[in-house]
């Protein structure tokens, strides 16, 4: 009985370690929120927002948002198309809906925040 008993509580504390790791993983990659225009993207959580410039075109790329209290901002990739994302910029109010916008290129469809 004292061997089944610590075979049990093995188990258990393997199988809640493992449900916490997938709800921490689960919870982190929903929190963040891609948009594609061709191969330009811009990325979004709750309260910041940066975008890549995918195409070496000459054209700069931008994240473009609403945040929930009216004001509009846009987060520039800053670094053009050299294969990496531009930094990240948060606010102090949450973000309404966001976009990728590629210079004479035109934008992605708006994304909205669920409330």
């Amino acid at each position: 009985m004292k061997l089944s008993l610590k075979t049990a509580l093995r188990a258990s504390t393997i199988l809640g370690g493992a449900a916490l790791l997938a709800v921490t993983t689960a919870t982190s990659a929903s929190a963040t929120v891609t948009a594609s225009h061709g191969d330009d993207r811009a990325q979004a959580t709750a309260w910041s927002m940066r975008a890549y410039d995918g195409e070496s075109d000459g054209n700069g790329v931008y994240a473009d948002a609403y945040l929930a209290n009216g004001a509009h901002v846009s987060q520039w990739d800053g670094n053009g198309a050299h294969g990496d994302w531009g930094p990240w910029s948060t606010y102090s109010s949450q973000i309404k809906q966001f976009r990728v916008c590629e210079d004479h290129k035109g934008c992605s469809d708006w994304i909205y925040w669920p409330s």
